[in-house]
């Protein structure tokens, strides 16, 4: 690989991180509810989109934002995942696991958004999970301000739908 292609590698790459840091870091947190993991997970994944990087050909273009997003989101899955089977926790600090992880089954609510496919579940994160408005979940998802709006009634309406066979959901 020559020195200039080295060089348009790591300002693609340089551009993707300061784009979706923020963003990167919220999907971890939520999944992984500890900074110092969600700061691993965001590693682990930049990692990636660095070997990667060549598979996204426009920071910013068609479905960037979705590629980094689940990239972070299958990281912090793992490092959870790894969190589970070690099961070194001190018996103390069970009940404050307890708390905060949900398994499935536990919920009903994030089993349905699980459920969705992948950009329905970005969107309804974005905008429910980690309380993007409209208008920036548009922008992170690199859509119109309408589509965004559509995307997100659509997801909302599937979540409906699921939650009501469930008997979890009474329309009102």
């Amino acid at each position: 690989m020559g020195e200039r292609d080295k060089q348009s590698k790591t300002q693609k790459f340089e551009n993707l991180f300061e784009r979706y840091y923020d963003a990167m870091m919220s999907t971890a947190l939520r999944i992984l509810r500890n900074e110092r993991d969600a700061e691993d997970a965001v590693q682990q994944a930049c990692e990636s989109l660095f070997i990667n990087i060549d598979k996204i050909e426009r920071v910013g273009g068609f479905g960037c934002s979705t590629f980094v997003l689940l990239t972070v989101e299958r990281k912090a899955l793992d490092i959870r995942k790894a969190q589970m089977r070690r099961r070194e926790t001190p018996i103390d600090d069970v009940t404050e696991i307890g708390a905060t992880m949900s398994f499935p089954g536990d919920n009903p609510v994030e089993d349905a958004i699980a459920s969705l496919p992948p950009r329905d579940r970005q969107a309804i994160l974005l905008r429910f999970g980690m309380g993007y408005s409209v208008k920036e979940v548009a922008k992170i998802m690199e859509m119109s301000y309408s589509a965004a709006q559509m995307l997100i009634w659509r997801a909302r309406e599937q979540l409906k739908e699921k939650l009501s066979e469930e008997g979890e959901f009474a329309n009102e």
